[in-house]
C-alpha cells in the first residue's frame, strides 16, 4: 500500500476533522464568553462588533504563510493532516521543518523523498504533533514566573530582555536555514533561500518608500511565494 493511500483515506480525515471541529467549537465558546464579559463591562455592541470586525481583519495576514504552507505540505503529506497541522496549534516554519526531521531520522532525504512508506508517514505524524506540546507545557509551567521577570526587567530599565530575545530568534533562524543553504548539493534550497531573502528586504524598503507598512505585513506570504516560483524557475532553466 503506497502511503498516500493512508494519509487521503477516510479515516484519516474523520479523525482530522474531528479535532479541527472541537478547536472551531472552543473557538465559539471563547467568543460567547468575550461577549458576555465585554456587555458585563458595559461595552456597546458598536465596540464589540467593531472589535470582533478588526481581530478577523488582523488575523488574515497572518494565515497566509500558513496556508501556503498547508497547500504545500498536501502534496508530501496528503490532503488532511497537514489541514490538521495547521489548523490548530502549529506554525508554518515549524511543521514542515518538523515533518523533514522526522523523515530525515528514517534515513529519507526529506518528506518528498520517494522511499516514502506508511510507516515513515506515521512517525512523521507523531515527530509533528508530539514535537509542539512542548511549547504549551512550558507556558503552563513557567509562563508566569518569566513574565514576572520580565516586568521586574521593563521597570529597572534593563536591556537584557530584548537583547536576548533578539539573540534566540536569530540562533533559531539560524538554526533552521543553514540545513538547506549549507547544503550544496541540493541548490533548489539556497536558491529559494536567497530569492525569499531579497524579496523580504525589497518589501520592507517599498514599505518605508512608499509609506505602505501593508506590504510590510505581506512580506513573508510574498516571500514563501516568490521563493518558491523561483525554484519551479531554476528547476526548468537547469
Amino acid at each position: 500500500m503506497h502511503y498516500l493511500d493512508v494519509a487521503n483515506s477516510p479515516i484519516i480525515f474523520i479523525l482530522c476533522a474531528v479535532v479541527i471541529l472541537v478547536v472551531a467549537v472552543q473557538a465559539i465558546l471563547f467568543i460567547r464568553k468575550g461577549l458576555k464579559r465585554g456587555r458585563e463591562l458595559g461595552m456597546s455592541e458598536t465596540t464589540l462588533k467593531k472589535a470582533i470586525t478588526n481581530s478577523v481583519m488582523l488575523s488574515i495576514v497572518p494565515s497566509l504563510p500558513i496556508i501556503v504552507m498547508m497547500l504545500a505540505l498536501s502534496v508530501p503529506l496528503g490532503k488532511y493532516f497537514p489541514w490538521l497541522r495547521l489548523s490548530i496549534v502549529g506554525s508554518a516554519v515549524y511543521e514542515g521543518t518538523a515533518a523533514n526531521v522526522a523523515a530525515q531520522s528514517q534515513g529519507l532525504a526529506d518528506i518528498s523523498d520517494p522511499g516514502m512508506t506508511p510507516n515513515v508517514f506515521v512517525v512523521v505524524m507523531f515527530v509533528m504533533t508530539i514535537g509542539i506540546i512542548w511549547g504549551i507545557v512550558f507556558n503552563i509551567l513557567f509562563m508566569n514566573q518569566l513574565d514576572k521577570f520580565s516586568q521586574k526587567a521593563k521597570q529597572s530599565g534593563s536591556t537584557f530582555v530584548p537583547v536576548f530575545s533578539a539573540a534566540l530568534f536569530t540562533a533559531m533562524l539560524i538554526t533552521l536555514s543553514m540545513p538547506y543553504v549549507a547544503n550544496t548539493r541540493n541548490l533548489e534550497s539556497i536558491v529559494a533561500f536567497v530569492t525569499a531573502g531579497l524579496t523580504t528586504i525589497l518589501c520592507n524598503y517599498l514599505a518605508k518608500r512608499f509609506n505602505k507598512p501593508l506590504i510590510n505585513d505581506f512580506s513573508l506570504p510574498i516571500a514563501l511565494i516568490v521563493g518558491m516560483a523561483s525554484v519551479i524557475v531554476y528547476a526548468q532553466i537547469v
